[in-house]
């Protein structure tokens, strides 16, 4: 499927938008912008791209992808469905439209030649909605954590951050350095 055009070739959709339906591959690039990629499915694209009258193109479209990213816990690998909306406005080079006539709601961007390709911003929308935090199934139905010879892992509402207590002590490590700048503060 065809993610890159020519603005000339898009004139002739002024009149009736070019609808966007099909996949495409962006395994190989995804796997090289983010190292925690194990696999990417190929990208389903549905929605359409419209053509007003002064080169502004509109496209709307629903991204649908699975991931494989690896478990926040146990590093085995887990699959992740998502679907995004995507929409953004692009402008021609020579568009008399200026950014400042949409809403700071609305994605604009002005292009910087005369070609729309829309490879990398369907990438990083793809990146930017990646969960920070998964796990297998197996994970979420038990309350195993990993652990070794001499270390455990805690979850978050179990874990004492010592940094954040009231103990105005501190680090006894740190005591020499507490007179170091002490004529700073009088």
């Amino acid at each position: 499927m065809k993610i890159k055009w020519a603005l000339n070739e898009l004139q002739k959709y002024q009149d009736s938008a070019l609808a966007v339906d099909g996949s495409v591959d962006l395994e190989k690039s995804l796997k090289k912008r983010d190292d925690e990629i194990i696999a990417v499915s190929p990208v389903s694209l549905k929605g359409s791209l419209t053509v007003e009258e002064k080169s502004v193109y509109y496209v709307d479209l629903i991204v649908r992808v699975i991931i494989t990213i690896p478990s926040s816990r146990s590093l085995e690998p887990v699959d992740v469905s998502m679907e995004i909306p995507f929409s953004e406005i692009y402008l021609a080079p020579d568009s008399p439209v200026s950014l400042e006539q949409f809403s700071e709601e609305e994605l604009v961007e002005r292009l910087s030649a005369d070609i729309l390709d829309l490879n990398k911003p369907i990438e990083d929308a793809i990146l930017a909605n990646k969960p920070s935090q998964v796990f297998t199934d197996e994970e979420l139905e038990t309350d195993d954590m990993p652990s070794g010879k001499d270390w455990i892992v805690l979850p978050e509402d179990q874990h004492n951050d010592d940094t954040n207590s009231s103990n105005d002590e501190g680090d006894p490590r740190f005591a020499i350095l507490k007179d170091l700048f002490k004529d700073d503060n009088e």
